[in-house]
């Protein structure tokens, strides 16, 4: 028998209907906890409609991504990381979309959230961060780079000295990660918002009788006719290369 304790997603990236789709499905298997790796804004053009959605879950935890963070400093009048500088149009159209109610929501959020349930150990970040720099600020680029081929002695390397976590969760880089080193599950379940086929993706995390971690993957298919639409009409800045690039 498994025991579901949460669903996991992250990268939404203003996709509200991507977000909705996994919401519903989740709620049809009886899950009413969620928790979020970052990046729910950015590329996407439903910003405030993603937050408010978010905010409503009757169980929800987040914590940020570096589009979170990079338009959060634009929108208080911070330094703009120079690594998202090909960014900063559309992030600064992002920030002026974003409602001071929901700025206030994403500013107040951890980077990282770690917490114990029946016994096992859950971390959820974004991406690791460069040595010393887990509390700089977003304009010094603290995240580590994505390793671009991902697998079991990169991911070792990556999340050194974290293995004490029997599960991290993470995010940024778009793809599914599922490994496990030693004890410690490491699962990004891929982009919720970000697909080249229209299916959202998330993970729902279980406990087995047997009290191990089960992990299962899940892809919700959804119509993306009303993303592509918003995107023309509200002339989303460089709408047409994301919805080539992150969507199609």
């Amino acid at each position: 028998m498994l025991k579901p304790l949460f669903a996991y997603f992250t990268d939404i990236h203003g996709n509200s209907d991507a977000l909705q789709a996994v919401i519903d499905d989740a709620t049809r298997m009886g899950i009413s906890r969620f928790i979020s790796g970052g990046d729910m804004i950015g590329i996407g053009p439903f910003t405030n409609e993603v937050l408010e959605r978010l905010c409503n879950l009757p169980s929800i935890k987040m914590v940020t991504g570096n589009h979170d963070e990079s338009i959060l400093a634009l929108k208080y009048g911070l330094p703009h990381p120079k690594s998202h500088s090909h960014a900063k149009q559309h992030h600064q159209w992002i920030a002026a979309q974003l409602k001071d109610t929901y700025a206030h929501t994403l500013n107040a959020l951890p980077r990282e959230l770690a917490f114990e349930e029946e016994g096992f150990h859950f971390l959820i970040t974004h991406y690791p961060y460069k040595q010393g720099k887990k509390e700089s600020s977003i304009s010094e680029d603290p995240f580590m780079p994505i390793v671009s081929k991902p697998d079991s002695l990169a991911m070792k390397e990556l999340f050194k000295g974290l293995f004490t976590y029997d599960f991290i969760g993470f995010g940024h880089h778009h793809i599914l990660h599922d490994f496990k080193v030693n004890q410690t599950h490491l699962v990004n379940p891929g982009a919720l918002g970000c697909n080249k086929v229209a299916e959202a993706r998330y993970a729902i995390i279980y406990i087995a009788d047997e009290k191990e971690l089960k992990i299962e993957f899940k892809s919700v298919a959804y119509d993306q006719t009303n993303l592509f639409k918003t995107y023309r009409e509200l002339e989303v800045p460089d709408g047409a290369f994301l919805m080539r690039a992150f969507h199609s």
